[in-house]
């Protein structure tokens, strides 16, 4: 493993239903899931191919290979594992696919992602992945295990997000629509349809929840998550009400139970965006923030 490369770990949450946890989930470090159903199916794979051959270890241990790959959006920190599963039939919304098929192969896009990721600057100057293959949300329900269900979120925390809910095992895989411990990142979705996102998740009353990033946790998450957002909301509000700076507002915010989560400078962005959105600016494609704050394609 080169150096400076996080520890991954294996936590299995339920019967046949796997977190592979990656690091402390800042920035690049995202999770992935196994369920080893019928079929063999893993959602999410990881920045790079070496993270993600750690998921292909973890199943050949248990004697399985995969079967079907899920990608719960658009973010490289989510597809660049997908080369390591070329010939399994890989899998996402329709708005990821067209996404993913303009970004891949951009030639700027490896300089712009170590400048988002400087600590895996070294292994990103060749990234690159491969595109899903387009299939609805309903489609995607019916390819999983049986009882998975697919749900589905469009301008959120990017273009698309889908959820997968396992009502057996009382087991909510969220990609990024969760965050554990983690500020998130609105930089290419939606602050108000997030948070309206997020009560629907809650309203599953989940046992366990599997975050895009950060260790797997309970209901309590997405209930911070939502009390984060309002916070965000409400600063975007006073912003918008007596004409102060995102920066002025951000300098007084108050995160409560969000204080001492990584990556806390995302505020600022959210702010942003939440206060585009109030102010019905038109956003720059899925977003409207300077260039130079633009972590685009990540997280």
């Amino acid at each position: 493993m080169p150096v400076g490369t996080p520890v991954r770990e294996e936590v299995e949450v339920a019967d046949g239903v796997i977190a592979v946890v990656n690091g402390d989930g800042s920035a690049g470090l995202s999770n992935s899931v196994l369920l080893l159903g019928e079929p063999t199916t893993v959602i999410d794979t990881m920045l790079l191919p070496e993270m993600a051959a750690d998921i292909v270890t973890a199943l050949t241990r248990r004697g399985r290979a995969a079967e079907l790959v899920v990608n719960t959006h658009i973010h490289t920190d989510h597809i660049g594992g997908n080369r390591l599963f070329e010939g399994v039939p890989i899998v996402a919304h329709p708005r990821t696919v067209t996404g993913m098929r303009k970004m891949i192969g951009e030639p700027g896009l490896p300089a712009l992602l170590a400048k988002v990721m400087p600590r895996f600057a070294t292994r990103l100057a060749d990234w690159d992945s491969v595109a899903a293959e387009p299939m609805p949300a309903i489609g995607i329900e019916g390819a999983l295990p049986d009882t998975a269900r697919v749900l589905e979120f469009t301008d959120t925390h990017s273009a698309a997000d889908l959820a997968v809910w396992l009502p057996a095992e009382q087991v909510l895989v969220t990609g990024d629509l969760c965050f554990a411990g983690v500020t998130p990142l609105a930089v290419h979705g939606r602050i108000g349809r997030w948070r309206t996102a997020l009560d629907q998740l809650i309203a599953l009353r989940p046992e366990v929840v599997l975050p895009g990033h950060g260790r797997p946790t309970g209901i309590e998450a997405l209930r911070a998550l939502a009390d984060y957002f309002d916070r965000v909301l409400a600063a975007a509000r006073l912003a918008h009400a007596e004409r102060l700076s995102a920066e002025t507002v951000w300098a007084r915010f108050d995160p409560g139970p969000a204080a001492g989560w990584l990556e806390p400078e995302r505020t600022l962005v959210n702010i942003q965006v939440a206060l585009a959105e109030i102010s019905g600016q038109p956003f720059q494609g899925e977003h409207r923030v300077r260039q130079d704050q633009d972590p685009s394609h990540s997280d």
